[in-house]
């Protein structure tokens, strides 16, 4: 009974198993099979899709990084440009104001020269007038009825020799 034990208990259990195993792997290879081919066929798709993004999204950091190198070359740049035109506006204003200072000197001493000239002008005939009417009362004081005689003829004389 021993024998009977021994293969009733030990190896008949172990029979049944590779019985059960032999059975599952013939039933069930081909779908298992499919079953691991889908999968690794999903997990290489996955790693293909995961190296995709992986390799765009490097790219996409390299072209990032160099418009990040040029952005600030072009905001210098920028900086520069604005620098430049602010000095030439500088330079421009300075300019313009030069020409109208100038300007304004030129008119105000053209100004200036007009009322000297008024000034003058009025000045001169003030003086030819008291110089006139000096004379008129020195003549009218100083000069005799002889004297006026004299000067009549003479002022006459002198018409006389003019011929029409």
């Amino acid at each position: 009974m021993e024998n009977v034990n021994l293969i009733t208990g030990i190896i008949l259990p172990y029979f049944n198993f590779a019985l059960f195993l032999g059975l599952c792997i013939y039933f069930f290879r081909k779908p298992l099979t499919a079953m691991a081919q889908n999968r690794r066929k999903e997990f290489e798709r996955a790693i293909q899709e995961a190296t995709k993004i992986k390799d765009e999204a490097l790219r996409k950091n390299k072209e990032l990084t160099q418009r990040l190198r040029q952005l600030g070359d072009e905001v210098q740049a920028i900086k520069n440009d604005a620098a430049q035109a602010a000095e030439k506006d500088a330079q421009r204003m300075v300019a313009d104001a030069e020409n109208l200072a100038r300007n304004l000197i030129e008119d105000a001493r053209r100004m200036a020269d007009a009322e000297v000239d008024r000034a003058k002008n009025i000045l001169k005939a003030e003086i030819v007038a008291q110089v006139r009417e000096a004379v008129v009362t020195k003549i009218k004081q100083d000069l005799k009825p002889a004297d006026h005689a004299a000067m009549i003829q003479k002022k006459v004389g002198n018409l006389g020799e003019l011929t029409v």
